[in-house]
């Protein structure tokens, strides 16, 4: 079954060094949301959205 799946045994790598393992990172970067006004803008709602850059 194993050698079906290719590989050689179920043991876990945690805490263990692998190959390639050196340079993987990961950066969780949080952008502030922009919201755009709908109702109540000045000249009225039923006209094209203001552009957000």
């Amino acid at each position: 079954m194993m050698k079906l799946m290719g590989f050689s045994n179920f043991n876990s790598t945690k805490g263990k060094k692998t190959d390639g393992s050196v340079n993987a990172h990961a950066i969780n970067v949080s952008q502030k949301r922009k919201y755009r006004q709908y109702m109540n803008r000045k000249g009225g709602f039923n006209r094209p959205l203001d552009f957000i850059a």
